[in-house]
């Protein structure tokens, strides 16, 4: 990792996790915050309206909605600008202009930590962002997404986003040679998650987190979530208001996956899930919520955390387990629309975006897990110690990631789930 990543200060770690934080409880209420069956599921809180664009943003969230982009910039260059004569191999392009992007909030910039890779393929940003993975789909499914270049979603998305037909560019792995640097489970598509049925990508993974208990361990010492039952939690148990990480994470604790739920299932994760509601101190409306808590000491433990929590409280004693029980997580991916108008330009920021000493500095940005194999030495020992990369395969075999059910083959929709979520909070 470069001085200049190293020399990143703590106050500066801590604006990025914030912005992150908020982001992520939007990201994950959006995996269960639109009940339209016809949509589909999402990644993991239950509604939010997108954070607002930021002032160098040359298009507020608010315009989205229209379906008209900024014009690029006066310099941008077209597709046959592009230089595929790259020292090391990885794609590069000069004075691309301007891409304009689709996504979560800070996966195009990463507050900063990609400026130098920016500056170097000469890529600026026209970006507006959701609050709901179905914001992207939607949006092609109203014949809304021609002029966009670059998504970035969650793969809990991934079934609403291939209904609609000819929304996604496939993508050869020559196209992304740095996709060779996936560690297994990645690169193999063990979760059904990235790859078209011609083998070609549809959805590039940049970074994951799997999820768990995020709690202080100077007052208490969960491994499994059967712990949480137990009187040291009565009242002092942190649990999100994010529908959809509730589905996955019980779904799994349950040996099921969250993709196929069947209504006899669901019927199960509510009973499941109840006496631990019932351990709440409150339903907290935001991981910032839950942050705060866990930090003044409020509650001793938080149901659906992951690291990147503890590493916001600066409070070593705040950590994360992942339960005994079979546990699920998130992965973020970038996508290409089929009528990009600068592919080749997108196609070069997501090599570099996959480049070990970049993908090191953006999850640390983050404090999220890194899909590449040869970034996790290149990371701060702290950030490093979060996730389980000494047996990640393992891990991820006895763990998978899971998406949102749609409805097919006699699964529930993300609105049967939100239904009887509502029914359990309700008191019901």
């Amino acid at each position: 990792m470069t001085e200049q990543h190293k020399s990143r200060t703590a106050a500066s770690r801590r604006w990025r996790l914030l912005a992150f934080l908020l982001a992520f409880t939007l990201i994950v209420a959006a995996c269960g915050g639109d009940d339209d069956d016809d949509a589909g599921g999402d990644d993991p809180s239950v509604s939010g309206e997108a954070p607002a664009a930021s002032d160098d943003n040359d298009m507020a969230d608010g315009d989205m909605a229209d379906g008209d982009m900024a014009d690029d910039d006066a310099g941008a260059s077209d597709d046959d600008s592009v230089d595929t004569a790259a020292d090391s191999g990885v794609a590069a392009v000069s004075d691309c202009g301007t891409l304009d992007y689709l996504g979560w909030e800070g996966y195009d910039t990463f507050f900063g930590a990609n400026e130098a890779v920016l500056a170097d393929l000469g890529i600026e940003f026209n970006s507006a962002y959701i609050g709901s993975g179905n914001d992207i789909v939607q949006r092609f499914a109203s014949g809304g997404g021609g002029g966009l270049d670059l998504l970035s979603w969650t793969t809990a998305d991934h079934r609403s986003s291939r209904s609609v037909e000819g929304m996604l560019s496939p993508i050869t792995v020559e196209e992304v040679p740095n996709l060779a640097l996936l560690s297994e489970p990645f690169a193999n598509d063990s979760w059904g998650h990235f790859l078209d049925e011609n083998g070609d990508w549809l959805a590039i993974p940049f970074s994951f987190a799997p999820l768990g208990i995020t709690y202080d361990s100077s007052k208490v010492s969960p491994t499994s979530y059967a712990d949480l039952l137990d009187d040291d939690y009565t009242g002092l148990l942190g649990v999100p208001d994010v529908p959809s990480l509730h589905l996955q994470s019980a779904a799994g604790a349950l040996g099921y996956s969250a993709d196929d739920v069947t209504p006899d299932q669901l019927n199960e994760i509510i009973e499941y899930m109840r006496p631990l509601f019932a351990q709440a101190r409150t339903i907290s409306p935001s991981f910032g919520d839950i942050i705060g808590l866990l930090a003044s000491g409020e509650i001793v433990a938080a149901y659906g955390g992951y690291p990147g929590l503890g590493a916001f409280t600066e409070n070593p004693d705040i950590v994360t387990v992942f339960p005994e029980e079979q546990t699920t997580g998130y992965i973020e991916v970038y996508s290409i629309p089929a009528e990009a108008d600068k592919r080749e330009c997108a196609l070069a920021f997501i090599n570099a975006m996959l480049d070990p000493e970049v993908n090191a500095a953006i999850n640390e940005a983050f404090a999220q897990a890194t899909p590449i194999t040869d970034s996790v030495p290149l990371m701060s020992e702290a950030n490093a110690a979060l996730y389980p990369y000494e047996d990640l395969d393992s891990f991820l075999a006895a763990n998978p990631m899971s998406a949102m059910p749609d409805g097919s083959n006699g699964t529930i929709t993300m609105g049967d789930f939100i239904e009887a979520y509502g029914t359990l909070l309700a008191g019901g």
